[in-house]
C-alpha cells in the first residue's frame, strides 16, 4: 500500500492509527454542535474499527512467530531501538484503548438520560485523555513503522 517492506495488514492498521485522531476531532465537533447521537455513533464505529485492525494485526504477528520473529523478518537495522519504541507504543496504545473502551461503555449506558448530566464533565476529561492517547499512539506508530519498514 505504501511501498515499504510492510505487509498490507500492517499498512492498513498504520493508516487506521494515523487517521483515528483526525476522526475523533470530527466527532468532537459533532458533540460541540449538540449532535450527540452522531458523535456517539462515530466514536463507537471508530473504536470498533481500531480494535478490529489491531486484533487482526496482533493475530498476524502471533502467527508469524511473535514480535521478535516478526521484526527479524522485516529486516530491522536497529532491533534494540525498535523494541524500545515498540514497548512505548504498546503501553500507550493499550492504555488508550482500555480507557476509550471504558468511556464508550459508561457513556453508552448513560446516553439517553438528561444531557448534560453529572457525567458530562468527566466524559469531556476522559475524552481529552483518549484523544491525547490516540495522538501519542499515532506518533509512536509512525516511529515504529519508520524504524521497522523504512529505515
Amino acid at each position: 500500500m505504501f511501498g515499504t517492506r510492510a505487509w498490507f495488514l500492517i499498512d492498513l492498521t498504520f493508516l487506521v492509527t494515523l487517521v483515528a485522531p483526525l476522526i475523533v476531532l470530527v466527532s468532537l465537533a459533532l458533540a460541540r454542535r449538540r449532535r450527540l447521537d452522531a458523535h456517539r455513533r462515530l466514536q463507537i464505529g471508530l473504536l470498533i474499527v481500531c480494535i478490529a485492525a489491531v486484533l487482526a494485526l496482533e493475530l498476524c504477528i502471533r502467527l508469524a512467530g511473535g514480535s521478535g520473529a516478526f521484526l527479524m523478518q522485516s529486516g530491522v537495522r536497529y532491533p534494540g531501538l525498535v523494541r524500545a519504541v515498540l514497548a512505548v507504543h504498546v503501553i500507550c496504545a493499550v492504555a488508550t484503548y482500555a480507557c476509550w473502551t471504558w468511556l464508550a461503555v459508561v457513556s453508552h449506558r448513560r446516553f439517553g438520560g438528561s444531557l448534560p448530566g453529572s457525567f458530562s464533565r468527566r466524559h469531556r476529561q476522559m475524552g481529552r485523555l483518549v484523544f491525547r492517547g490516540l495522538c501519542i499512539t499515532a506518533l509512536s506508530a509512525a516511529a515504529m513503522y519508520t524504524l521497522a519498514f523504512i529505515v
